[in-house]
């Protein structure tokens, strides 16, 4: 998923830099500091961009979502009603978490993730069936054998004027949403699925928060945008999407070393596996930080390691222990690799201060 996305986003950023075509964002630049309207209560601008009632959604969306703990949506009740769990851990991303479990039937090792950056399918999926579990209308996929996806609302759905298209990971009305996965190699995955599923909307009033997670995780409630405000004095920030992702961010930006381009950065998990790292990789210390680089003449990625490996339950399997083991990594996208490396270290030193 994550390499697919990074491969994407190379298409995009040789795109913008060589057409010249204006990317569609709902934000506008407006100088900082700019006051809101009388009798608005919400913000009208961040990080110097004026914004929409659709904006404010997307990133207030973002700010929920990282308020969550992903983990606390599998309770202890729901997993062990599916077998022994024998792994537990922060998967992939920081909206996501992933169980491992031995049923009792069989040796197998059956699976649950939950995912908080998730996407409503569109109404002509062949795949989904909407189904409703408690009051709440959700989507139901068991195309796959074996396994189940439902897919549900985090957030009231957004009723405001809308400026222009959704990110692609919320509806066309902003509504954000939620995934939970299941595979059974040898029972009724969507059975399970479903009893999870009720559980987790039943805890939408009150739900599990990253502040009382057993995982120690500071970056997860960090704004990446925030280095918007941080960022080299010669670079201009010509425009921003707000995002609906929580942990990535992209904008526009130009200096006098480069013409409007699109900037990405995206904190993650990263398997600690250095058989599996590419060996293309240089790696450059600035600003305190080891930054590793991968690039070409028109692209550059920017990587840097921030803060311990984090642990999932304790594992029998090597191979399972090994994917255990994940650490946050930051990773940038710019048009070369000196400016990836100058917003990594800035973007670093806002998610790290």
């Amino acid at each position: 998923m994550r390499r697919n996305w990074l491969l994407a986003a190379v298409a995009l950023a040789m795109s913008v830099s060589t057409s010249g075509c204006a990317m569609v964002l709902l934000g506008n630049a407006s100088p900082a500091g700019s006051s809101s309207p009388a009798g608005s209560s919400a913000p009208q601008n961040r990080y110097g961009f004026e914004m929409s009632e659709s904006d404010r959604y997307l990133a207030d969306s973002a700010e929920f979502v990282r308020s969550l703990d992903p983990c606390g949506f599998l309770t202890e009740d729901d997993l062990a009603a599916l077998g022994t769990v024998v792994q537990l851990r922060p998967d992939g991303d920081l909206s996501s978490c992933s169980a491992s479990l031995n049923p009792a039937r069989s040796s197998a090792t059956d699976s649950v993730s939950i995912h908080l950056n998730g996407y409503q399918p569109t109404s002509d999926d062949p795949d989904y069936e909407q189904i409703t579990i408690g009051d709440e209308q959700v989507y139901l996929d068991n195309s796959s054998q074996g396994s189940c996806r439902i897919g549900f609302p985090l957030r009231a759905e957004f009723d405001g004027a809308t400026a222009g298209p959704m990110d692609g990971y919320l509806t066309e009305s902003g509504r954000g949403f939620a995934t939970i996965d299941v595979y059974r190699a040898d029972a009724d995955a969507c059975s399970a699925a479903k009893s999870i599923t009720e559980t987790a909307l039943g805890l939408l009033d009150d739900p599990p928060l990253r502040a009382d997670s057993k995982y120690n995780l500071p970056l997860a409630s960090k704004d990446l945008c925030a280095v918007l405000e941080h960022l080299p004095e010669t670079w201009t920030v010509d425009r921003w999407n707000p995002p609906s992702d929580p942990y990535r961010c992209h904008f526009m930006a130009s200096s006098a070393t480069f013409e409007d381009n699109l900037m990405m950065l995206d904190v993650t998990l990263a398997y600690v596996d250095t058989d599996l790292r590419s060996t293309d990789r240089k790696t450059v210390e600035q600003g305190g930080y080891t930054v590793e680089t991968r690039g070409s003449d028109s692209a550059c990625f920017a990587d840097i390691v921030l803060g311990n490996p984090v642990l999932g339950m304790p594992e029998n399997e090597d191979t399972a222990a090994r994917y255990a083991r994940t650490v946050p990594t930051l990773s940038v996208l710019t048009d070369s690799c000196e400016s990836a490396v100058a917003l990594a270290v800035a973007a670093a030193d806002v998610l790290t201060g």
